[in-house]
């Protein structure tokens, strides 16, 4: 079986969490940007993967564009992001977005994982800082008892330099490609 990881990564988290995966599965890999659609013909197993930036997914979009060609392939999607991926509301608020992307059917046909990242404040780019310096006093006048696991992940955050990246946390995307995979064969 055939495996092509598929990502997108504005500041290098979901790189590194592709190139893992590339590396553990033997698989080829691609930015997203460089995909050429028949590329996906040549593959029986996908996983693309993408950061999150304001709830939006573009491996999300990606999978619903190209979803004719790959819906009998073995497909997954892993998200990477700041927030707390332990936690069920982080993950209620991320699904709720990939609802608006991936169909019910498109989301009965794969698997999704959500990865934790990192950021690194001084390296943002200018939009993304001027968003953050937006949303920040927002979050913090509101009264603790009424944030969000967003929220409060978001403020402990904001500012710093982090990496929450674990390999570990590929274990499940591993088992899924590796078991899907031979199943199929």
């Amino acid at each position: 079986m055939k495996t092509l990881v598929i990502y997108n990564s504005k500041y290098g988290h979901t790189k590194k969490y592709a190139e893992w995966l590339a590396e553990d599965l033997d698989a080829a890999i691609c930015e997203s940007k460089s995909l050429k659609t028949n590329m996906l013909n040549d593959y029986d197993t996908l996983l693309f993967g993408s950061s999150l930036y304001a709830s939006k997914c573009e491996a999300a979009n990606l999978i619903a564009k190209h979803f004719e060609l790959i819906k009998d392939k073995i497909v997954a999607l892993f998200t990477c992001g700041l927030v707390d991926v332990t936690k069920e509301s982080n993950i209620r608020e991320i699904n709720s977005s990939l609802d608006k992307v991936l169909s019910s059917e498109i989301r009965s046909k794969i698997k999704i994982f959500h990865l934790r990242g990192g950021i690194d404040f001084a390296n943002l780019s200018f939009i993304h800082k001027s968003i953050l310096k937006f949303v920040y006093p927002q979050f913090e006048k509101k009264p603790e008892s009424e944030r969000t696991d967003f929220e409060i992940d978001f403020l402990e955050n904001y500012g710093q330099t982090i990496d929450f990246s674990d390999k570990k946390m590929l274990e499940p995307v591993i088992q899924f490609a590796t078991s899907k995979a031979y199943l199929s064969v």
